[in-house]
């Protein structure tokens, strides 16, 4: 995958069976964007339960060894302000995650539009030379037969005269 990145997707120089392949590789490239994208926000996620976990043995290791139902309950409540961070924090990563998400496919669209476009233009650029030369060539062709046609008549008319110059002689 990171091998086809590095070259262009289409251009006139590649072999037109390149032209049938780039759409599978811009569904993989988005692909790989949206996989890019979720990996992001899974870590921070992992990373904040993984925070919150260790939040919960120790409060409850504070709450074991208080001794003030007034202490219990300020280690309570820090507990459900942290969850409560955390959670909203979830919810950030969770919005940021969409809007990337809908950025990385915005981009994606662009790129497979402008790839078209240009895969378009070489399709057309490659059919107009093809079409240069076949018209060239029928040119060429056409001039050779009418060539061959008029020293065909030429030889023909030498030969008529020469004919009629043998036939006054005698």
């Amino acid at each position: 995958m990171r091998g086809f990145a590095r070259e262009p997707l289409l251009s006139a120089d590649q072999p037109p069976t390149r032209m049938f392949v780039w759409p599978f590789e811009m569904m993989l490239r988005f692909q790989a964007n949206v996989a890019n994208a979720i990996q992001e926000t899974t870590v921070s996620w992992a990373q904040r339960r993984r925070e919150a976990a260790q939040d919960v043995v120790e409060t409850f290791e504070r709450l074991v060894h208080c001794r003030d139902i007034g202490e219990a309950v300020s280690i309570q409540q820090e507990w459900l302000e942290n969850n409560l961070r955390r959670l909203d924090e979830d919810f950030d990563a969770l919005a940021h995650q969409g809007a990337n998400l809908s950025h990385r496919a915005a981009a994606s669209a662009r790129e497979a539009v402008g790839q078209s476009s240009d895969a378009a233009r070489a399709g057309a650029r490659q059919a107009e030379q093809v079409g240069e030369s076949v018209r060239r060539q029928g040119e060429e062709a056409q001039k050779s037969q009418q060539e061959g046609a008029r020293q065909e008549t030429e030889e023909a008319t030498r030969h008529g005269r020469a004919r009629d110059h043998g036939k006054r002689a005698a």
